[in-house]
């Protein structure tokens, strides 16, 4: 018998709750999408995903940081850069990034994500340029060969897709977490949910 009330009010769950869930507002801005050598048209690799009010960054190509300038993207939004894989193209403005953070007082944590090699490259370069920032810097290793989630937060997951390149590549997918539905307080009294049930509905 309590399967199949449990059942009954699973069946009932759209009724309950109306809208089963809103997504966040999902927007990505094309900071630059050239290939290795950099034209007037168009600047190096680098894109920023922009989910509800947070903002997360994809590769870091030369010129970024004017392209943000330009299209008016915030950088105290940006806390979180995922690098594809190590070709100049998609790693050269991430020095020049980093130190104009410093310059601009940053004291919120920045977390790049990228192929191990690289905190080994930036950190010789940071030493020298950056001495003295405020702000601390985390590098997290991705494994390009397997698909894994490589950031979660409560309302989102980043998850590392492996491509085919000359060297290790990962693409990146952005997924939203499901949220709870909300009930609606009518009919909940109109069904006679018991509330031990509420939590299991939602």
């Amino acid at each position: 018998f309590v399967p199949f009330i449990h059942s009954h009010y699973i069946y009932h769950a759209f009724s309950v709750t109306g809208e089963r869930r809103t997504m966040e507002p999902f927007e990505i801005q094309i900071l630059g999408c050239g290939s290795a050598l950099p034209t007037t048209r168009h600047n190096a690799s680098s894109q920023v995903v922009k989910i509800g009010n947070k903002q997360f960054m994809v590769d870091c190509g030369e010129g970024t940081q004017l392209q943000l300038r330009r299209q008016h993207v915030h950088f105290s939004f940006i806390n979180h850069i995922f690098i594809s894989h190590l070709h100049g193209d998609h790693c050269f403005g991430l020095i020049g990034l980093i130190s104009t953070f410093a310059l601009l007082g940053r004291t919120a944590p920045l977390h790049i994500y990228a192929d191990h090699n690289l905190e080994a490259v930036m950190k010789p370069q940071i030493e020298f340029f950056c001495n003295g920032m405020k702000y601390p810097l985390f590098f997290h290793s991705i494994d390009a060969t397997k698909h894994q989630v490589i950031y979660e937060d409560n309302t989102i997951t980043v998850e590392s897709l492996p491509l085919k390149h000359r060297m290790p590549c990962c693409g990146f997918l952005f997924r939203e977490k499901p949220k709870q539905r909300h009930l609606i307080g009518d009919m909940v009294n109109f069904y006679n949910i018991p509330t031990y049930m509420r939590q299991t509905i939602k």
